[in-house]
């Protein structure tokens, strides 16, 4: 029986692969060309960046950011803390900035994409594989959305990736135990990437290579003690450290209904990637890469059940499935037939992600932005004491924000973690100078809203004490609705008079 499939020349399957390329690069450009705009903005995209930039000022100011909550100050640092030595040293108090935490996000996004390309070239031990692997994972929109954000996803994932690729490279060798420290500095630099140590672990269990699963394990667990010893008893001496991770991180419940929406978007966006991988992992047995793929892929939507979880979790899966797409695609081109299938699910592939995505930063939204910057500088002091949920935009006018993530804050109120009401108090006696709101508190009748991210005591507290005095136009990246605004309040006993503001 012959292949009724025809068999392309080798410069037929240059052109076809080039297609291929053409195809990753228009939809990869599309995130890139964004890039200048998403680092120049000065103001927060709606990814709660104001947050830790907020906290690394607090720990550059000397505050004990891991001490449990009081009247004077709530700090949520739920990240590793290297991600805030590292950040607290990169930005400048007196002038704080997101552009620094967003260069080293694109220092580790595109470190992802050079290990993403280097996995693509092993498995398929072809350089133009490299390049389409790269250009795959640069096409996922939310890839771009927090790898030029602050936030610390792409550096952590970089380092776990680093190690998986280290015990890939020398599975039947000692050198594999080597993988634990980038690992280890992931994990302190987000405790999200768990993937990696537990595919290394379950390969070496299902290769029977106990002993060497035993010293991986161990390598793990002592560096692990050693660095929360260090942690604990040397540079956060005195605080609550460990007690905070173990209370406050771990606080968050998961929810049923954001499981499921986590098996839809994983559906939406990795289906077609995802059957391919298995099919490639089919006919070429790799049981390593095979472990961290289906550890990955669970995790992903398990971990975005937990309510506060974005679309960041899911960033794992985008790296791994990549390589692994290419390296099917590769086999699949002298077959011109299925090389066009291949090349036709590639498309499905990526344009969901960009279907819905929002657009970059205009120009008035720098000019809104700096609206609200000289607003809020002129109208006061350096160091007030300022509420709200955009903290970032609070602290880059000079302003002092003692609750650096609102809505956690009050999640954990809601849960009983945290019992005393000192918001609520503080509000109660006008200890804010400042409140700035995304909505108008008088008028809005959306329950959902009202609560996202405060409780009913303390907007009782802010109509009892407070009054709004005027609303300021809201960049678009700020808001989760189109008729955001933002609204500050001051103290009814001090307020100024409204045609002053």
């Amino acid at each position: 029986m012959t292949n009724s499939n025809p068999i392309l020349r080798p410069s037929e399957q240059f052109w076809l692969f080039a297609l291929g390329v053409v195809l990753t690069g228009c939809f990869a450009w599309g995130n890139i060309a964004s890039w200048s705009a998403k680092l120049r903005y000065p103001g927060e995209e709606n990814l709660a960046e104001g947050v830790p930039l907020t906290e690394m000022l607090h720990y550059r100011a000397g505050v004990r950011i891991y001490d449990p909550p009081s009247r004077q100050k709530f700090d949520t640092p739920s990240y590793g803390p290297l991600y805030y030595l590292l950040g607290a040293r990169l930005i400048d108090p007196e002038r704080p900035a997101y552009l620094p935490l967003r260069l080293l996000s694109l220092a580790g996004t595109l470190g992802c994409v050079a290990a993403s390309a280097l996995l693509a070239l092993w498995l398929s031990g072809s350089k133009r594989a490299a390049l389409v692997a790269a250009l795959i994972f640069l096409s996922y929109r939310f890839v771009t959305l927090y790898g030029i954000s602050d936030r610390c996803d792409l550096v952590a994932l970089l380092f776990c990736f680093s190690g998986f690729l280290i015990a890939y490279r020398f599975q039947d060798s000692p050198k594999l135990l080597w993988a634990a420290l980038p690992i280890l500095l992931g994990l302190f630099y987000k405790q999200q990437f768990v993937a990696a140590p537990l595919a290394v672990l379950l390969f070496l269990l299902l290769g029977k290579q106990y002993r060497r699963m035993v010293q991986f394990g161990a390598l793990l667990g002592a560096g692990g003690l050693v660095l929360l010893g260090f942690f604990e008893f040397v540079v956060f001496r005195g605080q609550a450290f460990l007690r905070h991770f173990l209370l406050y991180v771990g606080a968050l419940p998961f929810s049923l209904h954001r499981l499921g929406l986590g098996a839809f978007i994983f559906v939406v966006w990795f289906a077609f990637p995802m059957v391919v991988a298995i099919e490639f992992l089919r006919r070429h047995s790799n049981r390593l890469v095979a472990c961290y793929l289906g550890v990955a892929l669970f995790l992903s939507i398990v971990m975005f059940a937990k309510e506060g979880s974005d679309a960041n979790y899911f960033i794992e899966s985008a790296l791994i499935l990549s390589p692994l797409f290419v390296a099917f695609l590769i086999e699949r081109v002298p077959d011109f037939t299925r090389g066009s299938e291949v090349l036709f699910l590639l498309i499905l592939t990526l344009l969901p992600s960009h279907l819905f995505a929002e657009s970059p930063p205009e120009p008035q939204d720098f000019i809104r932005d700096q609206a609200i910057q000289t607003f809020l500088r002129r109208r006061f002091p350096p160091h007030t004491l300022a509420f709200g949920y955009y903290t970032g935009d609070l602290v880059r006018a000079g302003l002092d924000a003692p609750v650096s993530a609102l809505w956690v804050y009050n999640g954990l109120v809601r849960r009983g973690v945290i019992a005393s009401p000192d918001v609520v108090s503080m509000l109660e006696s006008r200890s804010f100078a400042v409140v700035v709101l995304n909505f108008d508190l008088e008028r809005e009748q959306n329950p959902s809203w009202l609560n996202y991210y405060l409780t009913e005591l303390q907007r009782n507290a802010l109509l009892a004490n407070y009054e709004p005095v005027t609303n300021l136009e809201m960049p678009e990246p700020e808001k989760f609705r189109a008729t955001d605004r933002f609204y500050i309040w001051v103290p009814k006993s001090t307020s100024h008079n409204k045609s002053e503001f």
